[in-house]
């Protein structure tokens, strides 16, 4: 991870589409008055600070996030806005040891879980805190959607000079698709599994914002795979991609979500 503070700062700034999807996913999670909730992935905590207020001051949400830039940012929002219902800690999805069996009513990864390296840990550790009746909710990246920045970089790579010594594999290897994921619910004890996707397009004015956007929603690991000779011609070539991608005065991509919904049995 090369997250910095800057680009944590940024991140809060421009996460609007992150942010959007975030608030339809506790919709669909149906979350309440009253509710505790665990926003894994919090980020800078925009949709934490948005989750209080559905929960009110009878409710709790606990943000964690495995950058500390991340958290840095988010803390002082608490001061300005002197919420006693929210917190925020350093942590990560696979290691919930921090909270006890059954102690939360929804567990939140908004954007973050194609981010998860052990998604097995995850999902359990998930269970295992939430309460029974409970539900995870999730949206992330479909592998078998491919998504237009996707098919435009495996294009790219394909071609010289980067054919053979670059590769987008190592990416695409986070996904899930919807099966291995429904997979990976039932395998960990949930039910009432539901699964929609959501398309959307999402419009930049230049490469350039594009290109920010993405280095600060990847915690500045953008090209990071990439020999550092071939960058700036890898940006060059996308630039060129993306310009045939031009709508009058903006860059249109073609984006499709995936949001999960799962429910530990009882309650």
């Amino acid at each position: 991870m090369w997250d910095g503070r800057e680009l944590a700062e940024r991140y809060d700034r421009i996460s609007d589409v992150q942010f959007k999807s975030g608030r339809q996913l506790v919709e669909k999670m149906r979350v309440k008055k009253g509710d505790r909730v665990l926003d894994v992935g919090c980020g800078t905590g925009r949709l934490a600070l948005y989750v209080a207020d559905i929960v009110g001051p009878s409710g709790l949400v606990i943000g964690i996030d495995p950058s500390p830039h991340r958290i840095r940012v988010a803390e002082p929002k608490l001061k300005d806005k002197k919420r006693p219902n929210v917190r925020f800690m350093i942590g990560r999805g696979e290691d919930l040891s921090e909270f006890s069996d059954e102690s939360f009513d929804h567990v939140c990864y908004s954007s973050v879980f194609h981010w998860v390296g052990d998604k097995k840990a995850a999902v359990e550790e998930a269970y295992r805190v939430l309460r029974p009746g409970g539900n995870v909710g999730m949206t992330t990246v479909d592998r078998s959607h491919p998504f237009a920045m996707q098919k435009m970089m495996e294009e790219i790579f394909s071609r010289k000079p980067y054919a053979g010594r670059v590769s987008f594999q190592s990416e695409m290897g986070m996904l899930v698709d919807r099966d291995e994921l429904v997979k990976r619910l039932k395998t960990s004890g949930f039910d009432r599994i539901c699964i929609d996707h959501v398309s959307e397009t999402h419009k930049y004015s230049s490469a350039g914002e594009l290109f920010g956007f993405i280095e600060a929603s990847s915690f500045g690991n953008f090209l990071r795979d990439i020999p550092e000779e071939l960058r700036p011609r890898v940006l060059e070539d996308m630039k060129k991609a993306l310009e045939t991608m031009r709508k009058g005065n903006n860059i249109e991509l073609e984006a499709n979500t995936m949001f999960a919904i799962a429910y530990r049995p009882g309650g």
